[in-house]
């Protein structure tokens, strides 16, 4: 039995799919009329089957934004310093969250991610590893096109804007932005960063879209760029 699942053994009622649905609408009112979400390019994201959600990190706030963005759950790949308090360990547990040590090879996290998508699940991964409480798109790990190319997964790349000011600004309007599938292929270090140098590239394009939206009145109708369907593999 792996460290997640003997985690949640015990959970028979709230599962983490429950637990989830229980957060979703508990949350998602208040995040979207509260802070005026806009969400563009959601219909890019597969209904069924693994997909690997690969997001800019701004704010604590971009769980629940992302999430409430969302309809499947998502399985988020979490730093495990959030999971030492013992109230919030349970509750993102519960919610089907899994820790990962930051600045390390964890292969017990990576183990989790592979079972998130064997599963056919939604994995969740802020992509440049920690916030940066700015509209930037930080580094891009190769972590996130790694997981994906192992699992045989699309990958899809969200840009969320605004969440940086809530502190400050609680009221800030709030975007988030789906680009379009990515399949990372080949293996090894080299296809990896080829596959995160193409994640970066469309964060970042996506963040070219979501600031000249906000600019033109965040548009219902606006679309999102397209992107290539596959990247090279490093070759």
């Amino acid at each position: 039995m792996s460290e997640r699942e003997m985690r949640w053994d015990g959970y028979k009622v709230m599962t983490p799919e429950r637990s989830w649905n229980v957060w979703w609408f508990l949350v998602r009112g208040p995040v979207t009329l509260f802070s005026k979400m806009r969400v563009w390019g959601r219909e890019r994201v597969p209904l069924t089957g693994p997909v690997v959600l690969a997001s800019n990190h701004q704010s604590f706030y971009d769980i629940f934004v992302l999430g409430s963005a969302m309809r499947r759950p998502i399985f988020y790949m979490a730093k495990t310093e959030l999971f030492e308090n013992p109230v919030i360990d349970r509750i993102i547990t519960h919610a089907g969250a899994f820790p990962v040590r930051r600045g390390e090879v964890d292969r017990g996290a990576l183990e989790a991610a592979k079972e998130v998508l064997e599963r056919g699940d939604v994995l969740g991964i802020f992509i440049d590893g920690t916030r940066h409480h700015t509209d930037a798109v930080g580094e891009v790990r190769a972590g996130a096109a790694m997981i994906a190319a192992q699992a045989g997964a699309p990958v899809v790349p969200v840009y969320i804007h605004g969440t940086d000011q809530i502190v400050d600004a609680p009221r800030t309007p709030v975007s988030v932005t789906f680009g379009r599938p990515i399949m990372i292929s080949g293996r090894g270090s080299k296809a990896y960063r080829a596959g995160a140098e193409q994640i970066a590239s469309e964060l970042r394009r996506l963040q070219a879209f979501a600031e000249s939206a906000e600019r033109a009145g965040r548009p219902k109708d606006a679309i999102p760029p397209e992107a290539p369907a596959e990247t090279d593999g490093g070759r």
